[in-house]
Parts: C-alpha cells; sequence; structure tokens
C-alpha cells in the first residue's frame, strides 16, 4: 500500500479503496472509510493524504497483530453490552471499558507473541544482530 522507491512515503490509494471494498463490513462503512481515505489536509504548503496515511497505517497494524487487533474489538464490543444493560450499565462502563481494554489489548499481545508471525520477525532480528556480531 506504501511505495518507499521515491524517496518520500507516497500512499497507493487504490490498493486501499481494494483492501476497503473486500472488507466484510455494510455498505455505508465502506462508504465511510472511502470518504476518509480522500481526506487531505494542507501543511506548510504541501498537501498531505492524511486519511489514507490513518488507513493504511491501521490496516499494516492489523495485519502485523492481529490478537492485539481482536482483543481491542472484543473488549469494545462487551464494553458496548455492559453500557447496554438498564441502570448498572452506565455506571460500570466507565471503570470497565479501560480494564476490558487492558485485559484484551495484553491477552492479544502475549498470542501475538508467542505465536504466529512475531517469532518469525523477532528470529529475524536476533539472525541479523548475530550476522552483524551484535547478539
Amino acid at each position: 500500500m506504501t511505495d518507499e522507491s521515491t524517496g518520500a512515503l507516497r500512499i497507493d490509494r487504490a490498493a486501499i479503496n481494494r483492501r476497503i471494498e473486500r472488507l466484510n463490513v455494510s455498505a455505508d462503512m465502506k462508504v465511510i472509510l472511502s470518504s476518509m481515505v480522500d481526506t487531505t489536509i494542507e501543511i506548510g504548503g504541501k498537501l498531505i493524504d492524511l486519511g489514507a496515511r490513518v488507513i493504511a497505517f491501521i490496516f499494516e497494524l492489523a495485519k502485523a497483530y492481529p490478537g492485539v487487533a481482536f482483543g481491542i474489538v472484543a473488549a469494545l464490543v462487551l464494553s458496548f453490552l455492559i453500557s447496554s444493560i438498564p441502570v448498572i450499565g452506565p455506571l460500570l462502563s466507565p471503570f470497565l471499558t479501560p480494564l476490558l481494554l487492558i485485559i484484551g489489548v495484553s491477552l492479544g499481545a502475549l498470542d501475538d507473541l508467542t505465536d504466529g508471525g512475531m517469532r518469525v520477525r523477532l528470529s529475524g532480528l536476533q539472525a541479523q544482530l548475530k550476522s552483524a556480531g551484535i547478539a
């Protein structure tokens, strides 16, 4: 989704829009995400495609750390369900939401570190450090 060959980080909007179209979400959510991709800001006379950069970062983050992403989503769903409980839900939600997020992120991070791509990346880093004589 990014092209670093030109020296500047360029975002491939077509690739981001293709990924958005493949998501298993409602058409309304796809329209919202697609409109976010087109969001730009001007800083110091340069036009920056902020929306595309944010969406690309989110996709890369979810790809690199699927356990953490799942933990966050599960925690937010549980938080929403708790806040929907009449009378006590709005009272419990401010206390339980941060706890659920901490638990979800922690368990997801443990899952990502003990299984999956993180182990491969850390092994690759270790091999590079050994070949450089650092480790």
